[in-house]
């Protein structure tokens, strides 16, 4: 959680949000505590020089730079649509890439995020977040008038290897990712992944949101 609150900190959400933001976490307010971040630790995305337009699908996103490579998601994760945006790799091992997902949810599992209702929101955010094991989750303002999901994987896993509730070991992950879902303007069911090895770093965080910012 720490890991967690200290990237949004610094990613200053808060202001990028337009003041309207619901979180989730085990604790409600612990989660939106950690959206009030320090003004002086703003971190700036890098520059999204390049325009990548799917042939498959038909989005468009803005990126840092022209991928090295771009494969199917099918290629990576089982039952998934959409593609793998490569920025950088050695050999077979992805350092740093984009996944685009697209039928990521269903429309009755993810409701209209526009219109949902602040408690209807937490509700919503704690019920993926206890299901996919994210270690923080956020609803931000994607634009004016479109809002998305926000989380990241947990680094640490609580397991409980009986069912009694109670804890009995801790699984510790490779790395972890970020994840967005939203719906496009054309009414895509859109999910965002961060693909940051070895160690997630803000400043990517920051350049993935921008670049989700401009999916058309």
């Amino acid at each position: 959680m720490k890991r967690y609150q200290k990237l949004v900190a610094v990613l200053s959400l808060s202001a990028m949000l337009c003041g309207s933001s619901y979180a989730a976490a085990a604790d409600v307010s612990a989660g939106t505590e950690s959206a009030t971040p320090a003004a002086t630790q703003t971190i700036a995305p890098d520059a999204l020089t390049y325009s990548y337009e799917s042939k498959t699908y038909g989005y468009r996103i803005m990126c840092p730079q022209k991928p090295v490579g771009v494969i199917p998601a099918s290629a990576l994760y089982d039952d998934r649509e959409g593609e793998i945006l490569i920025f950088d790799n050695e050999e077979y091992n992805i350092k740093y890439a984009w996944a685009v997902f697209v039928n990521a949810f269903s429309d009755t599992s993810v409701p209209n995020l526009n219109t949902i209702n602040p408690e209807d929101a937490v509700n919503l955010l704690e019920r993926i977040q206890h299901s996919n094991g994210y270690e923080g989750i956020m609803l931000i303002n994607l634009s004016d008038t479109n809002k998305a999901i926000f989380a990241m994987t947990a680094k640490e896993v609580d397991i409980d290897e009986n069912g009694d509730g109670v804890v009995d070991a801790t699984a510790k992950a490779d790395n972890q990712t970020a994840v967005m879902f939203f719906r496009g303007a054309n009414g895509q069911r859109y999910g965002l992944e961060l693909i940051d090895n070895p160690t997630l770093r803000a400043k990517s965080v920051a350049t993935f949101m921008a670049g989700a910012r401009t999916m058309q």
